[in-house]
Formats: C-alpha cells, sequence, structure tokens
C-alpha cells in the first residue's frame, strides 16, 4: 500500500471547498425542494327551476371566490343541459363547444385577502323541453397549480307560475318618529299566469306598517308585526307588479338598531300555511292594497332577483332606552343562607332586539359578595371561565338572556342562594354583558351593589 501524506494547508483548503460547495448546493436544492402555496379557488352555483316555453329567462350568480391563487377562473360543461337548458355567459367567458371558462370576473371584490367575483349566467328552457325535464351542469373551480374542485348544478324545467320578490333595499339615515315606504315589488319568472297572490311580512318590535282591508295583521313572540294580505289579480309571465308609493312604515319609540323587514310573495292557489302561533286579525281600513303592472314584461329575470322572499333593511335607528341593574341586599349571620334576586330592567322605550343575530339579549354578569359561597342558582347561569370560586375570591357568574327582545318595561330577574361563610362588608354587583346594541343612554346605573350583612 502506498502511503500519501497530505499538508496542513491543502487539508484545510480541501475541507474549506467542500464546505462551500454543500452549502452552494443546498441553497440551489432550497427552491425545487420548497413549494409556495398556490392557495385555493371555490365556485358556487345554485340549483335552478325555469319555465318552459316562453317563460322570462333567469339570470343566476356564479360565484368565483380565490385567495392567493393565480388565474383562477371556473370551467363548466354544458353537455348536461342538452335538450333541458340553455345557458349564456358574460363577453369575458371563452366558450368552446360544450365547454365554457370563465376567468374572475373584472368586477371581483378583495375583502379580507379573498377575492370574490360574480359571473352572471341567463338560462332558458329549452324549445322541446316539457314539464319535468331535468339536467346537470358540472362546472370546476381552479387556478394555476391549485386543487381542482369540481360541482354539479341541476336545472329544472317546470310548467305553471314562479312569483319571486324584487325587493332587496338598505336604507340608513332612518330616525324615530319617520314614517319610510316600504317598497313590494314581484314578478312572475314562471311560464303561466299567476291568478291572485299572497303576500307575508314582518315587521320588526317597533315599526308600525299602514292597514289595508285585504290583509291581517298579529304580533308573534318576539313582538314583530306579521302581516298577511290576499292579493287580487292576474300576474302575467315577466310581468312586473309594484304597490304604488310602497306600504308607509311609521318608526316607533321602540324602534333600536338595525331592522330589518322581510316579505314573501306565492300564488294564492298553492300558499304554504299561516304563520304559526300568531292570531291574524283584519283592522279597519280605507284602502286596500293593490300592486299594479309596471313597464313592459321582463324577457330576462335579473341576477338580484333570486327568489321567493325579499327585504328591506333598516341601518341604526338610535332610539334612546336605559337598562338598568337590579341590585340587591340580604340579611344574615355566619352560617346562614340566604337568597339574592338580582337582575336588569329596561325601562325604555327601546327594545334591544337580537332576531336579525339569532343572539338572546338581557344577558348579564352577576359577581357574589366576598365571604359567600353560592349553594344554589338558576339553570341559566354558570361561572364566567368554568370556576365556581371561593368564600375569599368569588367568580362572577354569567346568567343567559331569556329571548330575542328585552321589552321596555321588564324585568329580567334570577335568585341565588348563597352560604355566608364571613362577614366581610365587600360587596358584590351585578352588571349587563355587553352594551346591545350600543352604550344606553345612562350608564351610570349599569351597575349595582350586591350586599350580605
Amino acid at each position: 500500500m502506498t502511503s500519501v501524506r497530505v499538508s496542513r494547508d491543502r487539508l484545510l483548503h480541501g475541507l474549506t471547498t467542500l464546505v462551500v460547495t454543500t452549502a452552494m448546493i443546498g441553497v440551489a436544492a432550497t427552491p425545487a425542494s420548497a413549494e409556495d402555496d398556490p392557495g385555493w379557488v371555490n365556485g358556487s352555483l345554485n340549483d335552478v327551476t325555469l319555465g318552459v316555453a316562453d317563460a322570462p329567462g333567469r339570470t343566476v350568480p356564479l360565484t368565483l371566490s380565490s385567495t392567493g391563487a393565480t388565474q383562477p377562473r371556473v370551467t363548466l360543461d354544458l353537455t348536461g343541459l342538452a335538450g333541458v337548458a340553455t345557458a349564456s355567459f358574460p363577453d369575458f367567458c371563452v366558450t368552446e363547444g360544450t365547454s365554457v371558462t370563465c376567468p374572475m370576473p373584472p368586477t371581483a371584490v378583495e375583502e379580507y385577502g379573498t377575492l370574490t367575483g360574480t359571473v352572471p349566467v341567463v338560462f332558458r328552457a329549452a324549445p322541446d323541453a316539457v314539464d319535468g325535464a331535468r339536467g346537470t351542469l358540472d362546472y370546476t373551480a381552479f387556478g394555476e397549480q391549485t386543487e381542482a374542485y369540481a360541482r354539479q348544478a341541476t336545472i329544472t324545467v317546470r310548467s305553471g307560475p314562479d312569483l319571486l320578490d324584487m325587493v332587496d333595499e338598505y336604507v340608513s339615515g332612518v330616525e324615530v318618529g319617520d314614517t319610510r315606504p316600504v317598497p313590494v315589488a314581484v314578478v312572475n319568472a314562471g311560464d303561466q299566469p299567476a291568478m291572485d297572490l299572497r303576500l307575508t311580512m314582518r315587521f320588526s318590535v317597533g315599526l308600525a306598517p299602514a292597514s289595508y282591508r285585504n290583509c291581517r295583521y298579529g304580533t308573534d313572540q318576539v313582538l314583530a308585526t306579521v302581516v298577511v294580505c290576499t292579493v287580487r289579480g292576474t300576474f302575467a309571465p315577466g310581468q312586473r307588479h309594484e304597490l304604488r308609493g310602497g306600504i308607509p312604515t311609521r318608526v316607533g319609540p321602540a324602534t333600536l338598531g338595525d331592522k330589518r323587514i322581510t316579505q314573501f310573495v306565492e300564488p294564492l292557489a298553492s300558499a304554504g300555511p299561516l304563520p304559526s302561533d300568531v292570531k291574524l286579525k283584519s283592522r279597519d281600513a280605507d284602502q286596500a292594497l293593490r300592486l299594479r303592472a309596471v313597464g313592459a314584461p321582463l324577457g330576462v329575470i335579473p341576477v338580484e332577483v333570486n327568489g321567493a322572499g325579499g327585504q328591506t333593511y333598516l341601518r341604526g335607528v338610535q332610539s334612546a332606552f336605559d337598562i338598568v341593574a337590579q341590585g340587591a341586599a340580604a340579611t344574615g349571620a355566619v352560617g346562614d343562607t340566604v337568597q339574592v334576586t338580582v337582575g336588569l330592567r329596561n325601562k325604555g322605550p327601546g327594545v334591544p332586539d337580537g332576531t336579525n343575530s339569532g343572539d338572546t339579549v338581557g344577558a348579564f354578569y352577576f359577581t357574589p359578595p366576598v365571604g359567600v359561597t353560592v349553594v344554589d342558582h338558576p339553570s341559566d347561569c354558570w361561572p364566567f371561565g368554568g370556576d365556581e370560586g371561593t368564600a375569599d375570591a368569588p367568580a362572577t357568574w354569567y346568567c343567559d338572556g331569556r329571548g330575542a327582545v328585552f321589552p321596555a318595561g321588564t324585568s329580567h330577574m334570577v335568585t341565588f342562594d348563597l352560604r355566608i361563610d364571613s362577614l366581610t362588608g365587600v360587596a358584590g354587583k351585578v352588571e349587563p354583558h355587553g352594551r346591545y346594541p350600543r352604550v344606553d343612554d345612562n350608564p351610570g346605573n349599569d351597575v349595582a351593589p350586591v350586599t350580605v350583612g
């Protein structure tokens, strides 16, 4: 074996070259081994029902959403629509045979890092489509290097009337004492006329609609006024009908925060059951609610009209109100168990209303005095944070609200049983949970003491 002697300088030079070369290899390999997040793209298109023959076309929104993706787009396969329906697309889409590709619309809006746009697709029944015909529309949303999501919408052809509500309004600057005209507008998207219709409306607590002799009125469990009207007439395919001047609606002092007025239209002959748990009664009135034809019949129903329900949304009505904390004082000796009844009272006139969000209102916090132990409590109250605390450091209890509205002049009160372990003289308190829908007009009475002595 031949021995080779390497000098120290040559050895160090070789090691340095090895380290540098290895580092360069690692740097060059990094981009190939670590891929950037390609983002995601999603598309959504609801099922569609069309009238046969000469019914108006229906414009349906295909919603395209994307976060961090390059060239987001959607491809649609029209094969499954053959003999059932046709589909038309905006000019920015590209059609090749039975395949259509639409990029993210130029009107797309970015919010919180997500880009969202609407592709309006106009559907019409095929010339020979019969009642009950059904087809499918397959579509896939994707971007460069993203995972593709394939979905499907069902297109159905039905003969008969198809009433749609055309109202979707958002109104700001409404004040207590105003009388607002609430619009009513409907269109028949079917192929057959509708003979008479039922209009059902719901006005949130505080709103008082005008009286009509062909309507009945009632109040539901959340103090909303429910109105059911029978409107006579012939509503031809494609014809828009409106209530001239709208329904005069007074904004009363109980109106507080955001309010939604809903409306729902349906052919009288096929109308569903009346609203449950509401006693409807007629009112004396000098006028009837009538819908009159406006303009020429529509050949295509616009994209914003997509169902039998509509709404008028009133933003941020600033009515006055005062939520008052209700404390308590109990007397007893060490070892006794005493009761305290605590809660909130709404002096009004505004009525906090959680029906839009689905939340309950009137919730509050109760902190017992130092020196007592909670030995019994209501079922809708529990320790905030899950810790019941001790007599030296009592926990704060959260008590849930009891409904979607907190009527003026009412109270939400609950009773706790407290064992007196020591008489410290350190009071507890009760206060609202949050300030819904805003801080009330007298925040100085929002906290009340609870004492045991």
